[in-house]
């Protein structure tokens, strides 16, 4: 087997959760991330199943792995530095890196124990609901914006974000907050679906727009649900995403992959496709953190195997031109592409614009439209008249991400270091997200 050093960097052991030096290779295609842990010994793992989804990008200067070695470019320098994080690798702690999307959790209950919960949240509904005080939240997210200025994304989450006893009076502050661009809710859905209510009250709220859902969705299929949610939810999302639609408040699918549901990825996208409200669907393969930090029973997933799955699936309806790496932070950390609906016809977003030639104009973005493309200077003109279209509809934009999260087996410590999706701590600092929920005993109280 022929192997190439990409880069060096800063992994973990998976058994007792350490940092140890790592190599980043290519081996027949393929990318493998190697380390040696001086307790527990050599560990590999497959960070990429086809080398051509995997974007190198470096972290601190001496992990280069040599002097115009892979990792550089024919110039001698370093490789993979785009996005607005790029100039702060290598720092620590967090708080000097760009912040995309800020999450803080509301809620520490939740009203489901699913098996593979990465915030290993306890049951707690009703009188036992376990809520952040409205004004405790108000004041962490004070203290971001004081320190670095205005929140392009703001995520409520938790536990079970809907549980929150103020839930609309969160919503309400943060939709007339001048600097707080945007609103997400990551949910399970279970409110939702139940409360019609609670959604018209938050479609009033945000009636102009500035909020999103992001629905927790384990696909249309039967396999998979038990072991992910701990019961069979299909069902219950419905429910929910017909009471969302009925209010006006858009959708993402996020959905959790696993080998059990990767081959109805398609099945999913065609599912959101045909609904209007259904504005994308995220990837998340699953990661082994929280509840699920014991399960090693298969390979972990990767951005390569989501992407060819996803293509192969579509019979030509999707096409791997149609994704291009997010390189606000690390280019691994997020993978996003587009398809274009209208007038019941799925268009590709490459038929009109070459995401090779974006990066420059997207690297200072994570939450980007088609209308925001159209800044790149493409003049094709059936793209401006379907931007034009875009500003009336934006349900045409259908986006597609694949969000990978590290746990020990994947740990890149370069991700860390040029990371824009933070988590809000209860002290009111930041940290990474993968670092936040990785569990790992040096990190609880790091920063």
């Amino acid at each position: 087997m022929s192997s190439t050093l990409l880069k060096r960097t800063t992994s973990r052991c998976p058994k007792c959760q350490k940092p140890c030096p790592a190599t980043v290779e290519q081996v027949d295609g393929k990318v493998f991330m190697k380390r040696r842990c001086i307790a527990h010994g050599e560990f590999s793992a497959c960070i990429a199943s086809d080398a051509r989804f995997y974007w190198l990008a470096q972290g601190k200067e001496e992990n280069r792995c040599c002097s115009g070695g892979a990792c550089c470019t024919a110039e001698g320098k370093t490789a993979g530095t785009l996005g607005r994080n790029a100039e702060g690798r290598g720092t620590n702690p967090i708080e000097t890196l760009s912040t995309c999307l800020a999450l803080i959790e509301i809620v520490n209950s939740c009203n489901l124990s699913c098996p593979t919960c990465y915030a290993d949240s306890p049951i707690g509904i009703g009188s036992k609901v376990d809520a952040v005080p409205m004004a405790e939240i108000q004041a962490r997210v004070a203290g971001v914006i004081a320190r670095k200025g205005k929140i392009e994304i703001l995520q409520l989450s938790g536990g079970e974000p809907t549980l929150h006893p103020q839930l609309a009076e969160i919503c309400r502050w943060a939709k007339q907050h001048e600097q707080i661009d945007f609103l997400l809710i990551n949910t399970n859905g279970v409110r939702f679906a139940k409360d019609p209510a609670l959604c018209h009250e938050l479609g009033e709220i945000f009636r102009n727009g500035g909020l999103q859902v992001y629905l927790q969705f384990d696909g249309l299929q039967v396999a998979g649900h038990t072991a992910l949610r701990g019961a069979d939810l299909r069902e219950v999302k419905q429910k929910a995403l017909s009471n969302l639609a009925a209010a006006n408040i858009p959708v993402t699918l996020a959905m959790t992959v696993t080998h059990d549901n990767l081959p109805h990825l398609w099945q999913t996208i065609r599912f959101g496709l045909n609904d209007a409200n259904i504005h994308g669907v995220t990837f998340q393969p699953e990661f082994l953190s929280g509840r699920n930090e014991a399960t090693n029973a298969k390979q972990r997933l990767n951005t390569a195997d989501i992407l060819m799955a996803a293509v192969e699936q579509s019979q030509e309806q999707l096409r791997f031109e149609d994704f291009t790496p997010l390189p606000c932070g690390d280019p691994n950390c997020a993978t996003i592409g587009y398809l274009i609906r209208r007038d019941d016809q799925v268009w590709h977003v490459s038929d009109f614009l070459d995401f090779t030639k974006l990066q420059g104009f997207l690297q200072d973005k994570i939450h980007y439209t088609l209308a925001d493309l159209a800044k790149c200077g493409c003049e094709n003109e059936p793209l401006g008249e379907l931007l034009k279209t875009m500003e009336q509809t934006r349900s045409m934009a259908f986006r597609l991400m694949v969000k990978p999260f590290m746990d020990a087996r994947t740990w890149d410590e370069d991700r860390i270091d040029r990371c824009c999706t933070h988590v809000i701590r209860p002290d009111g600092k930041l940290d990474s997200f993968c670092r936040y929920y990785s569990g790992f005993p040096d990190t609880k109280a790091a920063l």
